[in-house]
């Protein structure tokens, strides 16, 4: 009795090839990967009845279908390789910023345990400015105010302290700046961090420099000097 091609082969597997069977031959191939389709190509052949053999065209099909299996998968292998060498050629090209003044959007910075300078820019003039500390869970632990702050770049000082007076622990913070006018319209207000680039970082496939006690991403570099 002639083997019925490998779609019968694939009834008798077990369940994990059960869902296949419906999907024709290169539902069955992306299924099982191509090594347990090659097996079952193999034991097919083995298993067929000599008086009547796989026909030559069936045969052919199976084997283009195996072929492009393997491109595919080897085209995902080279994908993968240029992925993490350009991951790799970013790193050290990240490292070139080291010694550089540069001037990027950011809103991360680092308590060492030392007052902390937050910079920001404003649009125009505000009459109430509101500085947002975020801890790195995004809980608020402080927020401070400020008055008439003129258009362009402005600071705020930050001693470490959360809203109760207590001094925070050391580590990784964000900030966020919301400002108002006289009129109590909304001022656009961008937060930035201006600084020579002292390290550099790498979390989680993100390069960050490290700029004072601040951290920015390449990306969101907007200007740099020396």
């Amino acid at each position: 009795m002639a083997i019925q091609g490998i779609e019968r082969l694939l009834q008798n597997q077990g369940s994990d090839t059960q869902s296949v069977n419906d999907s024709g031959m290169a539902g069955s191939i992306k299924s099982l990967g191509r090594d347990t389709f090659l097996k079952l190509l193999v034991k097919q052949l083995q298993y067929q009845d000599p008086l009547n053999p796989m026909s030559n065209t069936d045969f052919t099909a199976q084997l283009a279908q195996f072929s492009s299996l393997e491109q595919m998968t080897n085209m995902s292998e080279d994908m993968k390789r240029l992925n993490d060498l350009q991951a790799s050629m970013n790193n050290m090209q990240a490292l070139d910023f080291i010694g550089k003044k540069v001037s990027a959007k950011g809103d991360i910075v680092e308590y060492n345990g030392q007052e902390v300078g937050l910079d920001f820019y404003l649009d125009k003039t505000a009459s109430d400015v509101e500085v947002d500390i975020y801890d790195s869970t995004g809980n608020l632990v402080r927020t401070i105010n400020m008055q008439n702050v003129p258009p362009g770049d402005a600071v705020c000082q930050w001693d470490g302290k959360d809203n109760e007076g207590d001094t925070v622990g050391t580590g990784r913070y964000t900030f966020k700046v919301i400002a108002a006018d006289a009129q109590g319209d909304k001022v656009n207000a961008t937060t930035y961090a201006t600084g020579t680039v002292s390290g550099v970082r790498y979390d989680n496939g993100v390069t960050y420099l490290v700029v004072g006690n601040k951290e920015v991403t390449i990306s969101n570099i907007e200007k740099i000097q020396g």
